[in-house]
């Protein structure tokens, strides 16, 4: 018996995942050994295929913002419940609406890679934020073109701090 479906959006790829409870991870009906120790309240270690993984992980409104050994990247989620209703109900309708980044996490901006025109993709590097003694860069999760960017370096912010928005 399965303990919850799970499908996650990245960037414009969909995953499948299932967790089972006898505490297996299963992706596209393959089960995956993983092995994951909780070190705080937001991280955890994850081995996996003999690598070790430091993963931060923050739910910023319907999306969790994860940080995997210093990469971002943001996931939407939906679980069956969501996916049977929106069988039901005939889909859900979207706007366009600008894609918001956030802070994962306090700290400082040292370097933006983007200002106000520029185009991005998927994964291209948004800026440099240091936490904690720690380089972090953010990506981008979507394309589109930087509408507002709202932060400069050497500025200081806060954990989910609006950064800019990707029209």
């Amino acid at each position: 018996m399965s303990v919850a479906t799970i499908i996650s959006t990245i960037g414009t790829r969909k995953f499948h995942w299932r967790f089972d409870d006898d505490g297996t991870v299963s992706l596209a009906g393959e089960k995956i050994p993983v092995e994951v120790t909780k070190i705080s309240p937001n991280g955890v270690s994850i081995l996996f295929k003999g690598k070790s993984y430091f993963v931060m992980v923050t739910k910023n409104d319907l999306n969790y913002d994860i940080i995997i050994n210093g990469n971002f990247i943001r996931v939407s989620t939906e679980d069956s419940t969501k996916q049977l209703a929106s069988k039901v109900l005939g889909g859900t309708r979207r706007t366009a609406i600008d894609t918001e980044v956030r802070s994962p996490m306090p700290g400082m901006v040292v370097r933006c890679e983007v200002q106000e025109g520029t185009k991005v993709k998927p994964g291209d590097g948004l800026l440099i934020l240091e936490a904690m003694k720690m380089e972090n860069e953010i990506r981008a999760n979507t394309g589109g073109v930087i509408k507002r960017m709202l932060v400069k370096e050497r500025q200081v912010v806060e954990k989910g701090e609006l950064l800019m928005t990707i029209a």
